[in-house]
C-alpha cells in the first residue's frame, strides 16, 4: 500500500505526489481514495479508488536513471514504422501515453518526428491529432525525465530530440 507523501507516476498525469488517502462519497457510496497531485499539472488532482486493483496497478514508482537510459537506448535502436491507418495510430498513441511504458511513449515521439520530417519535405503538415499526441508525449516524457535526472525540461527536450532524430 502506498503512503501519503510517496511519489508515483500515473498514466498521462505523469509524476504525482500522494497528497492524502481519504474516504469520499459519490452517488451514495463511500470509498477510500488515493488523492494524487500531478507535479507538472498544477491545479489538478487525480482520485484513485484504493480498492480498484486495475487503477492502483497503474500507480508506478518513478523511473530510475537506468530505466531512462534504457528507454532512450531502446528507442534509438528501433526502426520507425509509421502506422498509416489513422484509427490504429490513434489507438497506439493513446495506449503509449496511458500505459506507463515510457519506451512506447518515446517511440511515439520518434515516429511522429520522423513522419513530420518526411511530409514537410513534400510541403504537407501532420494531422492535428498527431500534433496533439506529440505534444502530450513530449510533455509527459520531458517532465518525467527531468524529474528523474534532476535536469531542466529544456535540457531533456534537447537531448531526447537529438537522440530520436538521429538517422
Amino acid at each position: 500500500m502506498f503512503q501519503v507523501g510517496d511519489t508515483v507516476r500515473y498514466g498521462q498525469s505523469g509524476i504525482c505526489k500522494i497528497e492524502e488517502i481519504c474516504d469520499m462519497t459519490f452517488g451514495g457510496t463511500t470509498q477510500r481514495y488515493y488523492v494524487l497531485m500531478p507535479l507538472f499539472k498544477m491545479g489538478s488532482m487525480v482520485y484513485v479508488p484504493v480498492e480498484n486493483a486495475e487503477l492502483v496497478s497503474r500507480m508506478l514508482p518513478p523511473l530510475t536513471r537506468e530505466e531512462v537510459d534504457s528507454a532512450i537506448r531502446a528507442v534509438r535502436e528501433k526502426k520507425v514504422e509509421w502506422i498509416r491507418d489513422f484509427r490504429r495510430r490513434s489507438e497506439f498513441a493513446k495506449k503509449a501515453l496511458s500505459s506507463g511504458d515510457r519506451t512506447e511513449a518515446l517511440y511515439l515521439i520518434k515516429s511522429i518526428y520522423h513522419h513530420k520530417k518526411e511530409i514537410m519535405g513534400q510541403g504537407a503538415r501532420i494531422h492535428t491529432t498527431d500534433d496533439y499526441f506529440l505534444k502530450d508525449a513530449e510533455t509527459l516524457i520531458f517532465n518525467e525525465f527531468s524529474f528523474v535526472l534532476d535536469r531542466s525540461y529544456e535540457d531533456i527536450a534537447a537531448e531526447v530530440r537529438s537522440v530520436i532524430t538521429e538517422e
